[in-house]
């Protein structure tokens, strides 16, 4: 880069932590360092419609053969992913770059892995009240459709029962928290 100070890159054992802004830091192995040094990376925010914050990522910017200004994500340099994939945090962080921790993924994967919804009341991923009922519904998605699980007495059985099908239908990208 010409000019410009890059942000270092602090490497502890096998480990190393890149600086970004925001007051954010990325965690990647430290043979990886070549893949990203040399750059300056930033924090991209995601936020929710209601202005939390949704994930953090490192990211910078490029351009093209073509001269078009484009937005390089770190975890998909580190991981490698193919063009038509994401990548997928299996932690659910956005700034843990350790190549245990990436996986390439289809978009609906991606999204099995996500956490419970901010606006969840039940406290648990899938479940929420039928007040029509009195009662706890479990319901799960699969290949765009939503499907029931059923109705229960307590929230926690419903979450059981989303548990036992998330791990039947979304195997390893599942996940209940």
């Amino acid at each position: 880069m010409t000019g410009k100070q890059v942000r270092q890159v602090r490497r502890e054992g096998n480990l190393a932590y890149v600086t970004l802004t925001k007051g954010y830091e990325a965690v990647i192995d430290a043979f990886d360092v070549p893949l990203i040094d040399g750059w300056n990376w930033y924090a991209m925010v995601e936020r929710r419609h209601a202005g939390s914050i949704r994930a953090v990522y490192a990211v910078r910017r490029d351009r093209t053969g073509e001269g078009k200004r484009r937005m390089v994500r770190m975890h998909r340099v580190i991981a490698g992913t193919p063009d038509g994939l994401e990548t997928d945090h299996r932690d659910g962080n956005g700034l843990n770059n350790r190549r245990g921790n990436l996986r390439a993924a289809t978009k609906a994967q991606n999204m099995q892995n996500q956490g419970i919804r901010t606006n969840n009341s039940s406290g648990h991923k899938g479940v929420s009240w039928e007040a029509a009922r009195g009662k706890w519904r479990a319901r799960i998605r699969l290949g765009g459709k939503r499907k029931s699980l059923g109705l229960f007495t307590t929230p926690e059985e419903a979450a059981a029962a989303y548990a036992t099908a998330s791990a039947a239908m979304h195997g390893e990208f599942g996940r209940t928290t």
